[in-house]
Order: structure tokens, then sequence, then C-alpha cells
């Protein structure tokens, strides 16, 4: 009877942390926090579950502040990492999330909920943060227009949820620029993958 309920326990652990956790890996794109022009400077060498990341920097990055990325259909779930001694603050007014095409086109990700945001408040010391964004949607294109409000009218912005999603391709993507507040740029690059 002792075993029964243990493995019964067992299974029951066993099911919460698998639902608790993320449905798919995180790990179609990672990036460090570096300036916009040392994005050139930073080379993704090589990438297994068994042996992790490894990267090419300079001196300007920091590789204390990384991010992981992946493409879940029509949302992009990043996961921010601190590993220095001092908090990372989130403000859902001036964080930006953008995906930046080989065709130099900028995307601007929505984050969703501002309660939602609002709530995690910053990035702890050695901790991280999990975020589900919505790609975004094809709003100009459909209603014919710019947004001659926004100061830089090349970003597609989401307006209209659930109209005309972008479908991206990740080859497409050259990288993923994460503002935080106004002082951390975190840049990902797409990680290539090991064929078996």
């Amino acid at each position: 009877m002792k075993r029964l309920l243990k493995r019964l326990l067992l299974t029951i652990l066993v099911f919460l942390l698998v639902k608790c956790s993320s449905s798919m890996a995180i790990d179609d794109f990672f990036g460090i926090k570096m300036p916009l022009e040392e994005l050139e400077y930073f080379k993704i060498v090589a990438y297994t579950e068994s042996s992790g990341i490894s990267y090419q920097s300079s001196p300007n990055m920091n590789p204390n502040i990384l991010a992981w990325a992946g493409l879940e259909g029509d949302e992009l779930r990043i996961k921010l990492i601190n590993n220095t001694d001092s908090a990372i603050p989130l403000n859902y007014d001036s964080d930006q999330f953008v995906i930046v095409t080989k065709g130099d086109k900028e995307f601007i990700c929505t984050k969703g909920s501002i309660i939602t945001y609002n709530n995690l408040l910053e990035i702890s010391p050695f901790g991280s943060v999990e975020l589900l964004l919505d790609v975004p949607q094809n709003y100009w294109a459909t209603v014919g227009m710019k947004n001659y409000q926004s100061s830089n009218e090349n970003y597609v912005q989401d307006i209209w949820k659930g109209q005309n999603t972008l479908v991206f391709d990740k080859a497409d993507i050259k990288y993923i620029r994460i503002n935080l507040g106004f002082t951390t740029n975190i840049l990902l690059k797409l990680v290539p993958k090991v064929e078996f």
C-alpha cells in the first residue's frame, strides 16, 4: 500500500512539474546584453543540449544578462536571465521587444496585459523571468495607412488582436532586440541547429 501511495504521489509531482513548465524548449534565439553597434561581433558558434551554448563576444558585452527566445506559432516566448547582483527593473511603457528581419523591417511584439506585466516589477539578482509576447499583426497593411503618430514610421504595431497575424520564418529573422527601460539592450540571434 505504501508503494502504491509513493508511486501515486510521484506521478502527481511529475505531472505538476510538466504542466507548470514551458510547453516547448526556448532555444530558437539566444543573446546577451550589448550595445547595438556591437551586434556584428556577436557570433553563436555552437549549441547542444548537453554542452550548452558557445559564442564569440566583445569586451563591451555583458554575458551576465542574457535571454533565450522561442517562436511558438503566433507567440514569442522569452526567458530573461539576470546573473548579476543588481535587479533589472521592468516597465510596461518603456520596455520593447522588436523582431528585425533580414530586410531590416522592425516589428514590435505586444506585451499583453499591463497588470500581468507590471506584477513582475523586476528581474531579481540571479533570477529570471519568462514572458509570452504576441507576434505583431499586419494592421497597417490591412487598413492601407501608416502610423504617422509614431516616432518611427517603420514600426508595424499590433492594434487589432487576431487579425492578419504575421508569420515569421525563423531563418528570415536577423535578430531580436529587447530594450528594458532605457539602459539594457539584449540582442538575440538565431541559434544554429545541429542535425543528427
